[in-house]
């Protein structure tokens, strides 16, 4: 993503804070992003940061958190799970998105974050038999594990028009 400012840095220095300091910095900052509307859960916000950048970028409305096949229906009526993930740039392991365990939806939006910025390294969106064809069968969880390299170059890059939503995170949402 070009012309992109530089992520902005804490104005403070975590590693001058105690652990319980952290947990209640922590938990300030999800309380802010859910009086925002960019959370809806006290999970780890990769999840919600994810969703609520799907729902900028295709409008429409988000799931109830208790659906199981998707997470959208975009503005043109379609289901959208979206899976995210965050990868550390020296690591090479392979890495799975989130299982997927129900395919009741259209399209799935797959996002992948860097570790240390959260900046958005890519976004693509598969259809249901796309992604389905690339998933792995994993008998013992009853799901099927989509891997980030098997994703990387699958289905239609959006990562443009994920990340113009990104860069309007900070405006309130519709």
């Amino acid at each position: 993503m070009s012309d992109v400012p530089p992520v902005p840095r804490p104005p403070f220095n975590p590693a001058d804070l105690s652990v319980r300091e952290l947990l209640a910095s922590y938990v300030a900052i999800l309380d802010e992003l859910e009086r925002r509307n960019l959370v809806r859960t006290r999970n780890s916000p990769l999840g919600d940061l994810a969703e609520s950048l799907a729902v900028r970028a295709y409008g429409g409305t988000l799931a109830p958190n208790s659906e199981k096949s998707y997470d959208l229906i975009a503005s043109d009526g379609r289901r959208i799970q979206v899976k995210a993930r965050t990868v550390q740039s020296n690591d090479k392991r392979s890495q799975n998105f989130s299982a997927v365990r129900s395919w009741d939806f259209h399209a799935a939006l797959f996002l992948l974050f860097d570790a240390e910025t959260y900046d958005l390294r890519w976004a693509r969106e598969l259809d249901r038999e796309e992604t389905c064809s690339i998933g792995r069968r994993v008998e013992h969880t009853n799901s099927s594990a989509v891997l980030v390299r098997d994703v990387a170059h699958a289905g239609v890059d959006v990562t443009p028009l994920v990340g113009a939503a990104y860069d309007r995170i900070d405006e309130r949402a519709q």
